[in-house]
């Protein structure tokens, strides 16, 4: 994993503050109720009630909540990684019960475990069933525009470097990614480093 920064895209600065408009302009009621038929959606997908290690962010307000998931997810037994950012990289580690009472914030606002905590990466035991990844902007057909760390491409692309190096013990997990209609463009800016999803998932 490079710890090159990469040069930001002029197109995907102007699509990201596009979409920070959109957002701002979406009443409660709609990010309510887009919100509910994106859940309900997800709970009943074969990916995710058959996953057993699955990675998912902890949402902001202007995301689609992922709470309900996570307690789903630790309910029923499974295992659930969430973002750690930490010296330019991020990993997912794996959340146990009431970890999220003692998680730190980041500048981000988003709670994430310590730098000292010892947890269980989801690189380790074979990888993930399935991510459920955020982003600024997606097309119906699988292109993801991230919000500009480059964090999840890059992880993204490990997981599948690994299961391509070592397919007997290293799974590839299902991408799906996740937002609101307004989310949604007909194209979007793609760079090379850039991973295309298997699914992005809104309510309609």
């Amino acid at each position: 994993m490079s710890n090159d920064k990469v040069q930001p895209n002029p197109k995907k600065v102007e699509l990201r503050a596009d979409v920070v408009g959109r957002l701002l302009a979406m009443t409660d009621d709609d990010r309510e109720r887009q919100s509910k038929i994106i859940l309900e959606k997800i709970l009943a997908h074969p990916k995710f009630k058959l996953a057993k290690r699955i990675s998912l962010f902890l949402s902001m307000p202007n995301e689609v909540p992922t709470e309900p998931l996570l307690q789903d997810i630790i309910s029923r037994g499974d295992a659930a990684f969430v973002p750690q950012y930490s010296k330019g990289k991020m990993r997912m580690l794996r959340l146990l019960p009431g970890d999220q009472d003692v998680m730190v914030e980041t500048s981000w606002k988003i709670k994430q475990h310590a730098k000292d905590a010892e947890r269980e990466d989801a690189m380790e035991n074979g990888g993930l069933d399935l991510v459920i990844a955020p982003g600024a902007a997606f097309t119906r057909d699988g292109w993801r525009c991230g919000h500009g760390g480059g964090y999840y491409d890059c992880f993204l692309s490990s997981l599948i470097k690994r299961h391509e190096a070592d397919p007997q013990n290293f799974k590839r997990p299902y991408i799906l990614a996740i937002g609101f209609n307004q989310q949604i463009y007909p194209e979007i800016p793609v760079d090379k480093q850039d991973v295309r999803v298997n699914e992005v998932m809104t309510a309609e």
